[in-house]
């Protein structure tokens, strides 16, 4: 099957812009991990559930240009480096992440994402609670099979509910006006220095 010019251009067109909205959620999924102040309520599955949120070991930033110079950080806390500040500062915004969340009385989850599908790598989910007599056997202590489902639904659960509270500040008339302009303020108090601009 060949493809036309116009719908290849179409086609290309889409994979960029859902590529630069993943990007703008990474990079805002960053933002609100560092600046919110108490633990975000969220809605999922019927469940109110409170989680915190932090960006682990693993962080990849990128221009908006093409063949653009990704700075890939990763070990220790790269989202604290001057490194990360730097890349911010010029205009990158976040290709990849590897977000951490804690969920009140859920335990811990991490998934590494990347700007083009969202779709979370290398997930890992809550450790169980030890039980008496596992003695550190790793296969007493792994979650049953159900509750591995139960887990990756949950965590599912919230990075939708997070990418909903995203679109609904994205196409409010007052993004601009509120969510960038406080963005650019947490990349001037992070480089210390006049910051320009992530998101269009």
């Amino acid at each position: 099957m060949t493809i036309s010019s116009p719908h290849l251009d179409e086609l290309m067109t889409l994979g960029r812009s859902k590529s630069f909205l993943g990007r703008e959620f990474l990079t805002w999924l960053w933002y609100l991990a560092e600046t919110m102040q108490e633990r975000l309520r969220l809605e999922v599955s019927g469940r109110t559930l409170e989680i915190d949120l932090w960006v682990d070991d693993r962080l990849v930033l990128e221009g908006n240009a093409a063949m653009s110079h990704q700075n890939v950080m990763k070990g220790g806390d790269p989202s604290h480096s001057q490194e990360a500040s730097a890349s911010l500062a010029t205009g990158k915004t976040v290709r990849e992440m590897k977000l951490g969340l804690r969920v009140k009385d859920g335990g811990e989850y991490s998934a590494v994402l990347g700007c083009e599908d969202l779709s979370p790598r290398a997930l890992k989910l809550p450790s169980p609670e030890p039980q008496e007599g596992q003695d550190g056997d790793p296969k007493a202590a792994a979650l049953p099979l159900a509750d591995r489902l139960t887990a990756t639904a949950t965590f599912v659960g919230i990075l939708d509910a997070l990418f909903d509270r995203f679109r609904s500040a994205r196409v409010d008339q007052e993004w601009d006006r509120t969510v960038v302009k406080e963005m650019r303020e947490w990349i001037k108090r992070r480089q210390g220095k006049q910051g320009s601009d992530i998101l269009h």
